[in-house]
C-alpha cells in the first residue's frame, strides 16, 4: 500500500455512515480521502500529477440519482475514473444501470451487499495501481507522441495514444477513427501504422472516399483486368491489393455509396478482392482503418449506412476529441507550427504572448488544429517584428469572429461561464442520445419527472400540484417512463 501514499481518492455521499465507512476504506487502501459536495469543487481539488479516481453513491433510491449522475459526467469531464455504489443497486432497472454507465461510472457496486466492503476496496485498489503505473508511463508515452508527430499535452491525447500503443498490436482487426474534420485522425491512423510490429513494414494506403467518383470507385478499390472496360488500357490492382501486408486508410467513409458499402462489407468479410473483369477472387492480406466526422449512427437510422458494415468497422473505435475539448495542447501545437514555418520569415520572433492564446481560447476553432495551423501560417507571414505573437497579428477575419461571438454572448464571459456546468450536462445529455432530439427531450423529461417524484416524496397528487398538470397526467408519464412509486 505504500505505493499509494501520496494518491487522493475524492468522496461524494449523502449518507453520513455509509461516507465514514468508504472513507476508512479508502484509508487502509494507503490513499488519502477527500469528501466532495458539488461539481464546483471539483476543479478545486485537481492538482498536478494529482490521482483522479472518484467513488459516487448513487442516491438512496432510483428516484434520487439526478445529483449524482451530474456529478460523475463533470468528474469523468475533468478525466476522473469514477466507481459507484447504491444499496441494492443491481435490482434498480437495467435501463438506469446503463445511464450511470453512460454518465461515466465504470463500475457499479451493491453498498448494502455482505461482500460491498471487499469487493469496493479491490476494485478501488486496481485502479489506484493503474493510474499509479500510467503515471510512470507519461514520460515514455509523451516520448512517443514526439516520435510519431504527435503534439499535445492534454489527458484526451494521452488516453487517444495509450489507446493507439494497446490497439496497434492486434493487426488483424478493423479500427474506425471518428472526430470532427481536422482533429487528426490520418495521423492516429499513421501512427497505428508505424507501431504495428507486423504491419510496419507494409505500405499505408491512404483512399479519400469522398473525391472517388462513383463511376470508377470500384475500379479505385478492386482493381480492373486490361480492357474491362473502355479506357482499361492496363491492369490495375486497386487500393485494397496496393495495400497488401499493411493498412488500407478509408478516410472520410461515410461518403460511400450504397453499392461500394456492400461490397466493401465482403470484401472484410472474406479477405479476398474481385477486380473488375476477373472472374476469381484474390486473397489479401490488409487491415482495414476508416475515419469519419459524421455520426454513423444517425446514418444507419437515416437509412444511408448499412448497419452491418458499421459493426464490421466498429470492432476497435476511437474518438479523437476537437481542440476546443482539450486547449492544454494549444501552447504546443502553437509552438510546433511556429517552428514548422519559421522558414517564411528570416526574423525569429520569441515565441507568443497570452493574448494570442486568449483569443484563439475564443475562437473555438471549429476547424480544429487544420484551422489551428492556416491560423498560425497566416500571422507568421504577416509578421513585421521580433515580438511574440500578439492579438495584432492575426488576421481581420479572425478579429470580426471574436467579436461576433462576444456580441452573441457566446465568448468565455461571467454570464456563460456560469451556465458552463448545464451546457456540459445538456451536451452529455445529446451526446447519450447520438444528438437526436426528440429522444434528448424524452430524457429531460424523464429526469424532471424523476426530480418532481422526488420532491413529492413519491405521491403522484402532489407531484401533480407542483407542476400544474393532471394527476392523470403525471400517472401517464409515468407510465411512459416506466417509473415505479
Amino acid at each position: 500500500m505504500d505505493s499509494f501514499a501520496n494518491t487522493t481518492v475524492l468522496l461524494w455521499d449523502t449518507d453520513a455512515s455509509r461516507l465514514t465507512n468508504v472513507a476508512e476504506l479508502v484509508r487502509t487502501c494507503g490513499s488519502t480521502a477527500k469528501e466532495i459536495r458539488d461539481n464546483a469543487q471539483i476543479n478545486a481539488t485537481i492538482q498536478p500529477d494529482q490521482t483522479k479516481i472518484a467513488l459516487v453513491a448513487l442516491g438512496k433510491s432510483q428516484f434520487d440519482v439526478s445529483a449524482s449522475l451530474d456529478l460523475i459526467r463533470a468528474l469523468k469531464y475533468n478525466g476522473f475514473k469514477v466507481i459507484s455504489y447504491a444499496a441494492a443497486v443491481l435490482e434498480w432497472p437495467i435501463g438506469l444501470r446503463c445511464r450511470a454507465l453512460l454518465s461515466g461510472a465504470s463500475l457499479l457496486f451493491d453498498s448494502s451487499s455482505s461482500s460491498f466492503s471487499a469487493d469496493l476496496q479491490k476494485a478501488l485498489s486496481d485502479a489506484l495501481e493503474a493510474q499509479v503505473k500510467e503515471r510512470s508511463e507519461e514520460n515514455e508515452i509523451r516520448d512517443r507522441m514526439t516520435e510519431l508527430g504527435i503534439v499535445g499535452e492534454s489527458l484526451p491525447m494521452m488516453s487517444v495514444l495509450r489507446w493507439v500503443m494497446r490497439v496497434s498490436t492486434l493487426s488483424d482487426f478493423p479500427v474506425l477513427i471518428s472526430g470532427e474534420t481536422g482533429t487528426g485522425k490520418e495521423l492516429i491512423a499513421n501512427s497505428l501504422h508505424r507501431l504495428d510490429a507486423k504491419r510496419c513494414s507494409g505500405p499505408f494506403v491512404v483512399a479519400n472516399c469522398g473525391a472517388i467518383s462513383a463511376g470508377v470507385a470500384e475500379s479505385e478499390f478492386f482493381g480492373h483486368r486490361r480492357g474491362a472496360f473502355t479506357g482499361a488500357d492496363n491492369e490495375r490492382p486497386g487500393l485494397f491489393r496496393a495495400a497488401h501486408g499493411g493498412i488500407l486508410f478509408l478516410d472520410e467513409i461515410s461518403e460511400l455509396n450504397e453499392s461500394l458499402q456492400v461490397k466493401l462489407l465482403r470484401v472484410l468479410q472474406e479477405k479476398r478482392v474481385l477486380g473488375v473483369g476477373f472472374d476469381q477472387e484474390v486473397a489479401i492480406d490488409v487491415r482495414v482503418v476508416a475515419a469519419t466526422n459524421r455520426n454513423l449512427e444517425e446514418m444507419i437510422r437515416a437509412g444511408s449506412f448499412r448497419q452491418d458494415l458499421y459493426h464490421r468497422l466498429n470492432v476497435l473505435s476511437v474518438n479523437v476529441p476537437p481542440l476546443r475539448e482539450r486547449l492544454d495542447d494549444l501552447r504546443p501545437l502553437i509552438e510546433h507550427f511556429l517552428k514548422k514555418y519559421c522558414f517564411l520569415k528570416q526574423n525569429q520572433n520569441s515565441g507568443v504572448g497570452s493574448e494570442f492564446i486568449e483569443a484563439l481560447m475564443h475562437l473555438g476553432m471549429p476547424g480544429n488544429v487544420r484551422q489551428l495551423e492556416n491560423i498560425i501560417r497566416a500571422a507568421v507571414l504577416n509578421k513585421t517584428d521580433d515580438l511574440p505573437l500578439g492579438l495584432s497579428d492575426l488576421t481581420p477575419a479572425v478579429w470580426q469572429r471574436i467579436s461576433d461571438i462576444e456580441r452573441e454572448g457566446n465568448g468565455p464571459t461571467e454570464s456563460s461561464s456560469s451556465n458552463s456546468d448545464a451546457h456540459i450536462h445538456f451536451r452529455n445529455i445529446l451526446d447519450e442520445n447520438s444528438w437526436n432530439l426528440p429522444r434528448s427531450l424524452e430524457h429531460c423529461e424523464r429526469l424532471l419527472l424523476e426530480c418532481v417524484l422526488q420532491s413529492a416524496e413519491g405521491n403522484q397528487s402532489r407531484a401533480a400540484r407542483l407542476t400544474g398538470i393532471s394527476a392523470r397526467s403525471v400517472y401517464n408519464k409515468l407510465h411512459k417512463h416506466k417509473l415505479n412509486v
